[in-house]
């Protein structure tokens, strides 16, 4: 197989989660910029239809679809509209998400239920629709937006550090599920990357510096760090990975 072939996603269908803002907006822009077709998910509908506008406006084919990731019927009916549009869903990327830090002995019971909710049941219901309908056209690929935390604990984390565990785990069950059946499932696990869901605690100069000390590459994370691993996964490069977590972190991990 050509390169240019090799990582090709022009024309694919690629429906992502928590769309509108942060990493989902960036990947779903940079995806787009490749000829790819994009759906986009968020129950945030004002940036939503934002976000739609402007891809829109660089010429990307675009579906918005306004969807709370928690809600089971909301999403078949988002995987149905998807399908009625384009007849298929080729590839999907999973990044709604939410953080939720505090005392763990302190830890509000409904916060805790709020993040396993949109990290862990949300990527659930989401892999769950789209996987039946890759299961019925025989193939697909899907991204689960994880993260270091996924492999380390930390102070005040009763929630998001669980949350991620249990996303990889999730992936790796539905890739040994789904592998005869030419779906590959497989998480990319950020370091901290700047993006709205933790910029406040990144403005923060004590953080800031401690969380840079972590990482060996000596800055944060940024989104276009990622693309290069989502087209990989997405494309056909990457026909015989799956169950794999892939650690996109500067060297977190390995210090």
């Amino acid at each position: 197989m050509q390169i240019e072939n090799l990582f090709n996603v022009k024309d694919s269908v690629i429906m992502i989660t928590g769309a509108s803002r942060g990493i989902g907006k960036g990947l779903a822009l940079e995806l787009g910029l490749m000829g790819a077709k994009i759906v986009l998910i968020s129950r945030d509908q004002n940036n939503l239809l934002g976000t739609a506008q402007e891809l829109e406006t660089k010429g990307i084919t675009t579906l918005a679809i306004s969807t709370d990731v928690t809600d089971s019927d909301q999403v078949k009916s988002a995987v149905d509209q998807v399908v009625e549009r384009f007849g298929r869903i080729d590839g999907l990327i999973n990044s709604a998400g939410v953080v939720g830090l505090q005392p763990i002995a302190e830890f509000d019971e409904a916060l805790w239920d709020q993040v396993m909710a949109v990290n862990l049941k949300g990527t659930f219901l989401t892999c769950k629709w789209v996987g039946a309908q890759m299961l019925k056209q025989k193939g697909g690929k899907i991204i689960n937006i994880s993260s270091v935390r996924g492999l380390q604990g930390r102070r005040n984390d009763a929630a998001y550090a669980p949350s991620k565990g249990a996303v990889n785990l999730l992936t790796k069950s539905l890739a040994i599920e789904w592998a005869e059946d030419n779906i590959n499932v497989n998480a990319i696990a950020p370091t901290f990357t700047l993006t709205d869901i933790n910029r406040d605690l990144l403005a923060n100069e004590e953080a800031s510096n401690w969380v840079l000390s972590r990482i060996p590459k000596k800055r944060l994370g940024q989104i276009e760090d990622l693309v290069g691993s989502v087209i990989f996964l997405l494309s056909p490069a990457s026909d015989f990975v799956t169950g794999h977590i892939l650690y996109v972190d500067g060297g977190w991990t390995a210090a």
